[in-house]
């Protein structure tokens, strides 16, 4: 598995609605799992953490949008949520924004370069085979009320060769 499996799988183990599911032999399973991904996890996520630069340059980006932003009643920007679910600011001209946006981020030309080298480190990193060994558990042992979908997600701990020590 790569390490981008990795995060698939581990996000998939840490579903509540999973953590659910009845059995002793499957919840030792994914608890095990999780403690055995959650370093590799912990450092891939410290490897993509922002500097200090990109957050300053993160805020004045914020700021930037606010105060191009239509305001409400209150004098507060108004805001409305995109596509994918996130709050963006209404922009009271798009154009005068763009401007400076432009300017704003040719100010800080370095830190988004340095930022693009990171992410696309991050990207090359996600790709390279994990040494983490999983823990299988059977397929026996897993609980009957468990989705397709769940069963996708987890398929990785799941070996049907693996004989139950609770089969007759």
């Amino acid at each position: 598995m790569t390490k981008g499996e990795n995060i698939n799988l581990y996000n998939a183990l840490s579903d509540k609605k999973l953590g659910s599911l009845q059995g002793a032999k499957f919840a030792y399973a994914i608890s095990r799992n999780l403690s055995l991904l959650q370093p590799e996890i912990e450092a891939l996520k410290k490897a993509l953490e922002a500097s200090e630069e990109f957050v300053k340059y993160h805020e004045a980006r914020v700021e930037l949008a606010k105060s191009h932003a239509k305001k409400n009643d209150k004098g507060e920007p108004e805001t409305t949520k995109n596509a994918q679910g996130q709050e963006t600011f209404v922009l009271e001209d798009q154009e005068a924004f763009d401007k400076a946006f432009e300017a704003l981020k040719e100010e800080h030309k370095a830190t988004l370069e340095a930022r693009q080298k990171q992410v696309d480190e991050q990207n090359e990193l996600l790709k390279t085979e994990s040494t983490v060994t999983l823990y299988k558990v059977a397929l026996a042992d897993v609980p009957n009320a468990i989705t397709a979908d769940q069963m996708k997600a987890i398929s990785e701990i799941v070996e049907e060769s693996i004989l139950s020590p609770f089969q007759k």
